[in-house]
């Protein structure tokens, strides 16, 4: 099928990235919002990031142009009549989300594609509000837009795999990379498999065994910005405290449950970033430590063991997100290969869990995973039986030829 005209719903901070990168693909955009105020804004956050990519040499003038002259606004959604695709890019509420889907099937033409940018509500339960589940599908977006590579593209119980196939050849044509994700499945790829470590994180720095710079350091992420602390301050606190709200309440699995320290950092509006403070300091403009009171007692001066010594800080950190990555791919969702990208593009990783795994020794990341979880009790450290089977047939990784990839 092919697409044209392409309707936003939402100026906000993902609606208003979608809306350029498909304007400045070519694609005629209408952005729709509640109020013009909420339409204006999002203009000029289009406007300010197409002027950054234009000085700093990344587009043409022309393309600045013909980018800005694609886009249209409305408060009117009843302008989505004409839409060949409709991207919804609202707050993450399934009642939100769903009011908007009704609106947009009885407004839409009938060959229309209804795409989802929800980062981990059920695609199938959207799809519900619709006469036309065969035509939902998700396509989740990474902020910002502009700069973020991946997009998550999600079939529902119910997506057509033609739905699915158009929406992964309209996200190719943006520039982004697509995953595609088989399954309606909780929390998708990127955010499901790496939920799981920045709550393992969380807890650290809640039981005194780390301060947020001994997780960041220990990961090698703390100077270059990219630990996994400093990622949640980034992200908003509050959209990883409900993003794994929403997989452990379509789940049930504790290992999702947000720790009782995200839950009153979020309830004390301490986000992160945009509200000044999170796990770090940002009153001055610039990242500052805060001091976290016991916080790294227990932690060696390598940043490598506490108390014991049975285990290290990156091992705590890495193991929850190599096994979840190991379910992800028992359970069917997602390919080996996409797996690995969702993270390397969705969080700016180096190398996916499963290269990662590949990496250390199937028997390592075992042997490791075993020793946490007879030291914790904790399930979500016993490895699952996928990556038992591969350690007993001697596919152990690179060292021996052969593990999630071949060597």
């Amino acid at each position: 099928m092919e697409i044209r005209k392409v309707f936003v719903v939402g100026a906000g901070y993902m609606g208003n990235g979608i809306s350029q990168v498909a304007a400045a693909s070519g694609y005629a955009v209408t952005m729709c919002d509640l109020s013009e105020s909420c339409l204006q804004a999002g203009l000029k956050a289009i406007d300010f990031s197409l002027g950054k990519l234009l000085s700093k040499g990344k587009i043409t003038p022309r393309e600045y142009d013909r980018a800005k002259a694609n886009i249209s606004v409305t408060c009117d959604l009843k302008e989505a009549k004409e839409a060949d695709m409709a991207v919804e890019a609202v707050p993450e509420s399934l009642e939100l989300k769903k009011r908007v889907f009704e609106d947009l099937d009885g407004i839409c033409p009938p060959h229309a594609i209804l795409a989802t940018n929800t980062s981990c509500l059920p695609i199938t339960s959207i799809a519900s509000a619709t006469s036309r589940p065969e035509k939902v599908v998700g396509t989740h977006f990474f902020g910002p837009v502009p700069l973020m590579r991946l997009c998550e593209v999600i079939n529902g119980l119910l997506t057509a795999p033609e739905t699915a196939q158009s929406a992964a050849s309209w996200v190719k044509s943006l520039g982004k990379d697509p995953v595609l994700v088989k399954k309606d499945h909780a929390g998708f790829i990127a955010n499901r498999v790496n939920i799981p470590s920045s709550i393992e994180a969380i807890r650290m720095v809640e039981e005194g065994m780390a301060s947020p710079e001994d997780i960041d350091r220990a990961t090698g992420g703390f100077d270059a910005g990219i630990g996994p602390m400093q990622i949640m301050d980034n992200a908003g606190l509050d959209v990883t405290f409900n993003a794994a709200m929403a997989v452990y309440e379509d789940t049930g699995d504790p290992k999702f449950l947000p720790p009782p320290l995200l839950r009153r950092m979020v309830a004390a509006g301490r986000l992160g970033r945009k509200s000044g403070r999170g796990f770090y300091d940002y009153a001055s403009g610039k990242r500052e430590s805060l001091h976290w009171g016991s916080a790294g007692k227990h932690a060696g001066e390598d940043g490598k063991s506490w108390h014991d010594g049975s285990s290290g800080l990156l091992e705590r950190f890495l193991l929850p997100a190599i096994l979840e990555a190991v379910r992800v791919l028992e359970a069917g969702v997602g390919s080996v290969e996409d797996i690995d990208k969702a993270s390397r593009l969705g969080f700016n990783f180096p190398l996916g869990q499963l290269e990662m795994a590949d990496n250390m020794g199937l028997d390592t990341v075992t042997r490791i995973a075993l020793a946490l979880h007879d030291e914790t009790g904790d399930p979500k450290f016993f490895p699952p039986p996928l990556l038992r089977r591969m350690v007993a047939a001697g596919r152990l990784g690179r060292k021996s030829g052969r593990g999630f990839y071949s060597y």
